[in-house]
């Protein structure tokens, strides 16, 4: 099956939805980027002084704004004071061609604008209104200030569940909750699309970085909701199975083995990696056996795989279809031809100029390529252009700038 990049033919899926979002950081961005990336028409509403996440990692030298392209790629740029009586009446005519409209201002924010959807909703009938949140839409926490470190890293119990017994609590790496939590809202809102091709109507949506979190670890969070109980915690040698372990090569390179059919596996594996003591020993013999010896069979695993580069080892597990995969740094994905070929690493042209290589979203759809991709917005870029598209005539919109509704 070949990839949305290689399928020039198929137009894009959201060829006509026009997505207004009104929204900073990467949670909600990232879902109205993946709208843009399938073919929707997006416009990004920001106040005068930009949404903060612009700038926010210092630009290298000869090196792009790249944490602003991963969330902001594919947009058109506006920039408007909706406090202002000007700059509500422009954001109200692109909510007026609007399919949706993206948002992460708190609850008392969007009252006080008159943008919040009750606000809306009667004027705006087919609107599907998105709303991420730190905490959700009811309980006591709804306005508390939210980021993924927060809502979903710590209170969706990552730091608890992760790492050994009494070590430090596991940090996330920046957008490691919002990623994911951006993919909930876009599914949300495809949802709500296709209840609205039947219905005729919009409706209100909300997805919650603290909500992601509990579910992403579902596992761990399902098992206390049945049993009242927490998982233990483990470190690599209080693993219940040794061939479900992570190792280190002669090269300093880890390696992570998933063979969760430890019976079936077992004397294979100690035959592939010239182990004979794992099948010879009998505190070896079975799987009571070795949990009983644990530390030992992970201590021999651990000492031969030592011995050589994780190269020699990848070649030995793939000639016998091991579960097995290597754990790959940053730099090894962004050249990983399998992550290439499936687009999940794509290349576009940046307004530099230069190559720029982006994330491609995780899925693909054999008949809804993506658009080509274009730069983020600068601050403010489009903005003319877009007001020029509702209506404005250039005495209009000198009019905006002259009362501040407009940079």
């Amino acid at each position: 099956m070949p990839v949305p990049n290689h399928t020039p033919q198929a137009e894009p899926l959201l060829q006509g939805v026009n997505v207004v979002e009104m929204a900073t950081w990467i949670f909600a961005p990232m879902a109205a980027c993946l709208l843009g990336e399938l073919g929707a028409n997006v416009i990004k509403v920001e106040p005068h002084a930009g949404d903060p996440m612009r700038g926010l990692i210092p630009r290298v030298r000869g090196h792009v704004d790249w944490i602003w392209e991963l969330a902001n790629r594919n947009k058109r740029g506006v920039a408007l004071d909706v406090r202002s009586a000007e700059g509500r009446e422009a954001l109200g005519r692109l909510l007026d061609e609007a399919d949706i409209f993206i948002v992460n201002l708190r609850r008392g924010a969007l009252e006080r604008l008159g943008l919040d959807y009750e606000s809306l909703r009667e004027s705006h009938p087919r609107l599907v209104y998105a709303h991420a949140t730190g905490y959700g839409t009811e309980g006591p926490d709804i306005d508390r200030p939210a980021f993924d470190e927060l809502a979903y890293w710590a209170r969706g119990g990552f730091m608890s569940v992760l790492g050994p017994p009494e070590s430090e609590p596991v940090r996330l790496v920046g957008a490691m909750g919002d990623m994911p939590s951006a993919m909930n809202i876009a599914a949300a809102i495809f949802a709500a699309l296709y209840q609205r091709e039947r219905s005729g109507e919009g409706q209100y949506l909300s997805c919650s970085l603290y909500g992601g979190g509990i579910w992403t670890n579902g596992f761990a969070i399902q098992a206390a909701l049945a049993t009242g109980q927490m998982l233990p915690r483990t470190d690599r040698y209080g693993s219940f199975n040794p061939l479900y372990n992570s190792y280190r090569a002669a090269d300093g390179k880890w390696l992570q083995l998933a063979m969760i059919q430890e019976e079936r596996f077992w004397a294979p594996f100690a035959e592939a990696v010239e182990l004979p003591i794992l099948v010879e020993d009998a505190r070896f013999a079975g799987a009571a056996e070795r949990r009983e010896h644990i530390r030992e069979a992970v201590g021999l695993i651990e000492q031969r795989i030592a011995e050589a580069p994780r190269s020699h080892w990848a070649a030995i597990f793939d000639a016998n279809d091991f579960p097995w995969a290597a754990a790959a740094d940053e730099l090894e994905i962004a050249e990983d031809p399998q992550a290439a070929a499936n687009g999940y690493v794509r290349t576009m042209e940046h307004r530099s100029g230069r190559e720029l290589k982006i994330l491609g979203p995780p899925f693909q759809l054999e008949r809804a390529p993506s658009a080509n991709y274009r730069s983020a917005p600068e601050l403010g870029e489009h903005t003319e252009l877009v007001l020029e598209e509702l209506g404005y005539d250039w005495e209009q919109i000198a009019g905006l700038k002259q009362a501040g509704a407009i940079p």
